[in-house]
């Protein structure tokens, strides 16, 4: 878990947001941009303009487990 970011590298915009899961996250973003149907618009024309390789996913900080299992990570 923790906060991560989508960089368009050609023209520097940066889509950042958070999740309890990263790997899930990034597999779910990369899904809804080639499906097209990413709830960021501008984020889904740059990907299908520019194409998967001018993007670079990013884990900005991680978030690791505490010991404690009722821990509300929310």
């Amino acid at each position: 878990m923790g906060v991560f970011q989508i960089r368009n590298l050609v023209n520097e915009k940066v889509f950042v947001g958070s999740t309890m899961d990263l790997s899930a996250m990034f597999n779910r973003i990369r899904f809804q941009l080639y499906a097209g149907s990413h709830q960021n618009k501008a984020l889904e024309a740059d990907w299908k303009l520019l194409g998967t390789g001018k993007f670079e996913f990013m884990v900005l900080e991680e978030i690791i487990p505490r010991e404690d299992p009722n821990y509300n990570y929310a």
